[in-house]
């Protein structure tokens, strides 16, 4: 599986941030086999149809879709990438800290490290044409880069980034408030730190100081799923690149994720999705997602 990483000097000099229109360059962003990527991505299909995969979920392309993907997920594209009209935005979460003094910025966005929703949204015309007037800006900021360019794009990509909560949130009709839930933030932070660790319920809660039963009941409430789900999903999600990326073995993996033995992993792998770790590498090695 190929492994994509973000070019921090692309331009010549540091910018933790990209953007471009796909008719400029659609040779690195449109990859027919599953790969994945250390950084944040969104993409602004103007015109195109096809297939998208994000982690598996199936996501139909047509005009006005916006397509979010964050680091490590497993994704595959299929469609005519000639027909494809639109903008690819790109960004490391350092880009954004800075700006906004919150490092907690890129959890507390909905499209983000969201194992709830489809990480995509139609965007009406008007929407749109908007965030076509910014990211056009981006990408004429960074081309004609001077001294006060880096505080203007960053200026232009909060405005995409806000408006797009607001959309994301429209859209899969998610609570307004769960933005501002410190707790929800905090347990998505929390899991993305100890995913190579094999923690339970109990310890997240111990964590994040609360009872196990206001973590079940404020993250249901606002995810719809409990936490032992999204525990899950992430570990498996974790199992399936490393399958992929760093050809571990079964045996590596189980003691790198602290699983007591390959045949326990093996199992819960198998229960969480129809199949053996073996066959789904295989498959997805025949660039299948299923």
């Amino acid at each position: 599986m190929r492994y994509f990483d973000f070019e921090n000097s692309k331009y010549g000099f540091p910018l933790a941030m990209d953007a471009h229109r796909f008719e400029d360059n659609t040779d690195l962003i449109f990859e027919a086999e599953p790969h994945t990527i250390n950084f944040f991505e969104i993409m602004f299909f103007e015109q195109g149809s096809g297939v998208a995969y994000t982690n598996e979920k199936r996501i139909d392309l047509c005009p006005g879709t916006i397509l979010f993907a964050f680091p490590n997920q497993i994704k595959q594209y299929e469609f005519d990438k000639n027909s494809v009209k639109g903008f690819h935005l790109i960004f490391k979460p350092e880009f954004l800290e800075s700006f906004f003094q919150d490092k907690t910025l890129v959890y507390k966005l909905p499209y983000f490290y969201n194992y709830s929703f489809a990480p995509y949204i139609v965007a009406a015309t008007h929407d749109f044409e908007v965030f076509k007037i910014l990211l056009s800006e981006i990408v004429f900021e960074i081309g004609t880069f001077r001294s006060d360019s880096l505080n203007m794009t960053r200026s232009f990509l909060a405005s995409i980034l806000l408006r797009l909560d607001r959309r994301f949130r429209a859209f899969h009709h998610i609570a307004n408030d769960s933005c501002n839930n410190n707790l929800l933030t905090r347990f998505k932070m929390l899991m993305e730190e100890h995913v190579n660790s094999n923690l339970n319920c109990n310890q997240y809660a111990d964590l994040l100081k609360i009872h196990r039963n206001e973590l079940n009941r404020q993250i249901k409430a606002y995810t719809g799923h409990s936490p032992i789900n999204l525990i899950q999903h992430r570990k498996i999600q974790e199992i399936k690149q490393r399958l992929l990326l760093d050809e571990q073995s079964i045996a590596q993996i189980a003691v790198e994720l602290h699983f007591s033995d390959p045949n326990n992993l093996s199992r819960f792998f198998k229960k969480m999705t129809g199949c053996s770790p073996s066959t789904y590498k295989q498959n997805m090695q025949n660039d299948s997602f299923s």
